[in-house]
């Protein structure tokens, strides 16, 4: 008897319980997607929303809200006036800044997002080419149902196949507080249909300074992290690989022969030694899987395999030397060798500004090391 009136007190209290909890009918809602914000007149922001809103008569339906304030929750209360359905972020999954507002900084509209508690740390930050109303905005040849979604899926993927550093909102924040080591996000362009990531956005602090476009993602992400199936295309001169020619030159340039390599794998190690001027000693060792050739070689020698690992060693080492040589004349470190030279200080304070000082007249010593383990498919 004691056991059935615990049981129906039980009861009684659930169906309070949840009468009290606000009823979120998905109908009703405006899940947002994506977010974009760009630098307009008199100090206002732009901002530019993607929506989903469901309508059980039709398929899932995108709407795009666009208006200004001065900030971001200004912006979320003027969309609020211009839909009948509920905003609510807990749906974000991208966020995209114009370049002029990039370029002027952007740590303030992080720091929202950051606060916001229904939004996640796994939100990816991105800068737009142009202006992020653009990127959200455009008429791709093939329209996808939701713009937001679709960039989502399109850094994400482009993180998992090893081609992107993962830009996560948790990662931007670590870095940018972080004394030695500057962000880093993918940089985003709208052209001929189409929008895709064009390669990637240098920072100093929160302010976006140069964009490394995307033939070099490569260099500069191997410095980052370790490569466990990569891929890149290398140019060598064809002089040298002509003894060992099977056919007659068939590129189209006289002088360059092109090698796609592939199934990279890659360990990275970044040494500072303690110095008055900071010195780094940086190694680079691959392995990898020879996928194509713009000439055809006698790959059986062994002369002609050592050579051809020892010159696209020598391409993908001249390549990252000039990558450092030029994060160093634009003041910026997103590889982090600011980090690692705090590490071997011990006690001894290093405060962004020393270390900005410290870094343009630093020394770095770079070795790669490449093997090929594979010259074909049926290896």
């Amino acid at each position: 008897m004691i056991r059935n009136i615990m049981l129906l007190l039980l009861c009684l209290c659930t169906c309070f319980l949840s009468s009290c909890v606000e009823q979120k009918y998905l109908e009703k809602l405006g899940l947002i997607t994506a977010v974009g914000y760009d630098q307009a007149e008199d100090e206002k922001i732009t901002g530019t929303m993607v929506l989903y809103q469901f309508n059980p008569a039709m398929q899932d339906v995108e709407k795009v809200l666009i208006s200004k304030s001065k900030t971001s929750k200004g912006i979320r209360l003027s969309q609020n006036l211009e839909t009948d359905h509920k905003l609510v972020s807990g749906q974000l999954r991208i966020t995209v800044y114009g370049r002029e507002l990039a370029e002027k900084g952007i740590s303030h509209l992080v720091d929202t997002l950051e606060r916001d508690s229904s939004i996640g740390n796994m939100v990816y930050l991105t800068i737009a080419d142009t202006t992020a109303e653009q990127i959200l905005n455009y008429q791709m040849t093939e329209r996808p149902s939701n713009m937001g979604t679709y960039l989502y899926n399109l850094v994400r993927q482009n993180v998992e196949s090893e081609l992107l550093v993962s830009p996560t909102l948790q990662e931007f924040i670590t870095d940018y507080g972080s004394v030695g080591k500057d962000p880093i996000l993918p940089l985003l362009k709208a052209t001929d249909g189409k929008v895709g990531v064009d390669g990637f956005a240098l920072f100093t602090r929160d302010k976006f300074i140069k964009e490394i476009k995307k033939d070099k993602i490569f260099f500069i992400r191997s410095l980052m992290e370790d490569y466990n199936a990569g891929s890149v295309e290398v140019e060598l001169p064809l002089e040298k690989f002509k003894p060992y020619l099977t056919s007659a030159h068939l590129g189209q340039e006289k002088d360059k022969v092109y090698i796609m390599i592939d199934s990279i794998k890659s360990s990275h190690k970044v040494k500072a030694e303690k110095k008055a001027t900071p010195t780094f000693e940086v190694k680079l060792k691959i392995e990898s899987r020879l996928l194509e050739m713009s000439e055809e070689m006698k790959l059986s020698d062994p002369k002609a395999l050592r050579l051809l690992e020892s010159e696209i060693g020598d391409y993908i080492e001249k390549n990252i030397k000039e990558i450092i040589l030029m994060l160093q004349e634009e003041g910026t470190d997103p590889i982090g060798f600011g980090t690692e030279y705090k590490s071997i200080r011990g006690h001894e304070d290093l405060s962004r500004e020393k270390w900005d000082k410290l870094y343009k007249d630093a020394s770095f010593h770079v070795k790669v090391e490449n093997k090929i383990i594979r010259t074909g498919v049926i290896d």
